[in-house]
Formats: C-alpha cells, structure tokens, sequence
C-alpha cells in the first residue's frame, strides 16, 4: 500500500512539475518581446515639390515586436499620421512624448507619413536630420525612393553604393538602398565627377581634380560617398561626407564613417557608436550628444583608465553598442558604479559624469554611509556630512561657507573656490578643494584625509582595483 501512495505521488509531481514547466514556457513566449534592440527595414518614400517634402515611411518588423517605441519627430516635421497593416491608427502622444501603439504579436509593418519644410536651392542643398528617431529598434537596410518635381536639372546624392536615376516627362525619380540608418542627402545642379573604389565614391564639382583615384582608407567594409564642393559647408556622417578639399584629415573622417558602420545599436542609440569610433581613432565627434559623452569620457578617465576602455572596445568583437554595456565597461576600468550612458540615452540634456559608490566608507577603519564618486579624475566625499562623522560640529556660517575646528585649529571652507582659510590664513589651490556636483557638495578625498588627519577607503573600489591588478 505505501508503494502505491508513493508512486502515486512521485506521479503527482511529475504532472504538476511539468504543467508549471509549460505553463512557464508559454509565459515567456508569450513575453518574447526582448528588451534589446527588434531588427526592422525601413523604406522611405519622398516627394519633392517647392520647399516641401511629403515623407511615407514604411517600417518592416522582421522578427520580434517591441513593447513600445517613441518617436523623435525631425525638429521642422508636422502632419504626423501612423497606421499598421489593419489600417488602426497607431500614433499616440503621452505627456509630451510621442508613441507608436496598436503594436500586436502578428504585426508585420506600420506606414508612417509626415512632412517638412526646407528652403530649396537649385544650386546645391543637403538635407540632414530629415527621418525620425526610433527607440526599441535597429534597422539593418533602407531604401529611400525620391519623387522630384521641382528640381527637374540636377541630381540628387545619398551615401549608398546603390542608387539609380530616371527622368520621366513631369518628374525625376531616385532609388538608393543601403545597409543602417537613412543616409543624409545632397541635391546639386552642377555635374559631378566620379572617381570610386570599393569603399568610397568621391563625388567632384569641378573638373580640375589633382586627385588620380578615390581614397582608400583602408580594409574597410561598408560604402561611403564623399562630395567635393565649396558651395557648402563640411559636413560628416556616417554614409555622407561633404569637404572643400582632399586634405588629410578626411582619411580619418572616411575612417570614422566606415568603422561606424561596422557597430549595431538601437536607432536612437545611434550616437554610441559615433561615441565608440571617436575613442578608438582620437577625433572629436560631430554630433553634440556624442561629443559631450566624449569630453565627459575624456575629462573623466586617467590616460591609464581611458587606454583600457579603448583596450575593452576594440576586443568587443559582437561589435553590438548599448548604454548599458558601456556603463559596465566604465565600472570595470575605473572601479566605480556608471548609470552616464543609460542616464543619457534616456534623458535629452546633457549631464555630468558621475561615478558612484554604494558601499559603506571606511573612515579610520569605522564604516560610514557616505556618498563616494569619481568626477573629473578625483574622488570625492559628501561634505559636510564626512566632517560631522568624524564627531565635529560644522556650521555653514553664510551661504557656501563652512566654518569648523579640530584641535584648536580652525578651518573655512568656500564652496567652489580653489582655497581655504587655516587659523585665519589664506591658502591657496591649484583645484576646488570643496565643490558642487550633480547638485550636491562634495570635498575632494586627498584634501580631507590630510586637513583632518584621517584614512579614507572605499571598500568596493579597493576591492575592484585589487580584482583588476
């Protein structure tokens, strides 16, 4: 009898364990909308006419659907409208931010349409920042067909290999397809001179070229085309590349381009791999998000701590760029906890790089719970609060100035000034021994372990530099 109860048990279990098995793994089909990035192609149809542009982009959703998706309208776009592939509208706007809804399991594309306005020059004209920024997605090609009807002599360029021209009695029709994000593009009325490689289409307005052959930067993959004119200003991205001259540094820019395009993100995670490529070949960003980061990144990292973020860069061989694995390679190399680049992406002004701490303090060998972080190559300790845990009484006599004693010896501290006064003596710094970040005052490490006679350490970072050593 007790065999069977057992048996009969063991078979219980069985069942049970494997209905909640099922049912788990129905659950997690069921929510297999992935948190990184849903690859999709991206087609954009446009006409032309006057100084307007009618845009009907067609997104092609090729695997996963993603949650949700926020949209970045190009900053002159108006008349917004979105369908999906039932003809549901699908465009919402919450608390000031735009989203895409109506986003079911079987969904194949949404259709989105807008338009906007650019004063037309016959003679030259690049357009730029022209298609809105998704979230949530990676677009792996685009075609960008072009319905001309004003500009009937010219022609217009993107950054593509691929591309083609026909003129038809009452308009003038382009084709270009590549691989990523939509390529800026460039009308011009002069003819142009084409030299090319495999990598490169040098594009001339003028015919007295000293220039035998494109440059070749290298072996490299991808396509850029660059165009040769002094009827408007440099511009660098990453499929098109507008100079006066062939100077030297272009090399770099083609470079940059084409290692660019070699990096996966999100589309609105675009401006990391700008971020990434501008580490590895020492050049400034073009893209002002890209080039805060970069200053940040810059200003932020000893020589030793930025060649082995560059170091960790180049061995990333998945060649796949989010805020996230930047922020834990950041905490890797300087021994700090980064939130700077997931902060970023999703914030739209520009902020400090601050790198924290979560472990307690250890002042003199006696745990604090203090805040400690990294800014600017020095670490810094919450002021006044790191005074007051030793046992002394720290006043903030007028605004920004603190006034406090230890041994009979006197001490006043003003909040971003490069000195302080001892025993009612001025001396002076060569850096802000208090000072302000991210809203709140710190005291420069160095600088307290010395006035105040004390050992500082920090549990978790002395932990991750032995762990790097």
């Amino acid at each position: 009898m007790k065999r069977i109860l057992f048996t009969f048990g063991l078979v219980m279990i069985l069942i049970s364990s494997s209905i909640l098995f099922f049912q788990w793994m129905g659950f997690t089909t069921e929510s297999a909308e992935e948190p990184g990035a849903v690859k999709v192609d991206q087609s954009y149809s446009i006409t032309h006419e006057g100084n307007s542009f009618f845009v009907t982009q067609t997104i092609h959703f090729l695997s996963t659907i993603p949650k949700q998706i926020t949209i970045q309208w190009p900053s002159d776009a108006s008349d917004f409208s979105c369908v999906n592939d039932r003809g549901d509208e699908c465009l919402t706007k919450e608390n000031g931010e735009f989203q895409l809804s109506n986003l079911y399991k079987d969904l194949k594309e949404i259709t989105i349409t807008y338009t906007f306005e650019q004063p037309t020059k016959k003679e030259s004209m690049l357009v730029k920042d022209w298609h809105p920024v998704l979230s949530s997605i990676e677009t792996l090609n685009t075609d960008i067909h072009i319905t001309e009807k004003s500009l009937r002599t010219g022609k217009w360029v993107a950054g593509y290999k691929s591309s083609s021209h026909k003129k038809k009695n009452y308009i003038d029709y382009y084709s270009f397809n590549g691989r990523g994000e939509p390529s800026a593009l460039y009308f011009t009325e002069d003819p142009l001179v084409e030299k090319a490689s495999s990598t490169v289409r040098m594009l001339y307005d003028r015919t007295d070229i000293k220039e035998d052959r494109a440059v070749q930067p290298g072996s490299f993959e991808g396509f850029v085309t660059v165009i040769i004119t002094d009827k408007i200003e440099p511009y660098v991205s990453p499929y098109l590349i507008v100079r006066n001259t062939t100077e030297k540094e272009m090399l770099n820019e083609l470079k940059g381009s084409l290692l660019y395009q070699q990096y996966f993100s999100t589309d609105e995670e675009a401006w990391l791999k700008e971020f990434i490529v501008s580490i590895l070949l020492k050049k400034q960003p073009h893209t002002s998000k890209s080039a805060w980061a970069y200053k940040e990144v810059m200003e932020g990292l000893t020589s030793s701590q930025l060649d082995t973020f560059k170091r960790k860069m180049e061995e990333d061989k998945t060649k796949s760029v989010d805020a996230t694995k930047l922020d834990v390679i950041l905490g890797k190399v300087t021994g700090f906890d980064s939130t700077f680049f997931t902060e970023s992406v999703k914030g739209k002004r520009n902020i400090p790089m601050i790198l924290n701490s979560d472990d307690p303090v250890l002042i003199n060998k006696k745990t604090h719970n203090l805040s400690y972080i990294s800014y600017r190559q020095k670490e810094l300790i919450e002021f006044p609060q790191a005074v007051k845990a030793l046992g002394l009484d720290i006043k903030e006599i007028k605004p920004n100035v603190f006034f406090t004693s230890l041994n009979g010896n006197t001490f006043r501290f003003y909040v971003n000034e490069d000195y302080f006064i001892y025993n009612e003596e001025n001396y002076g710094l060569l850096t802000n021994p208090i000072q302000t970040v991210g809203g709140s005052i710190y005291m420069d490490v160095h600088w307290f372990e010395k006035l105040f006679k004390v050992e500082v350490m920090n549990k978790e970072v002395s932990t991750r530099d032995d762990e790097r050593t």
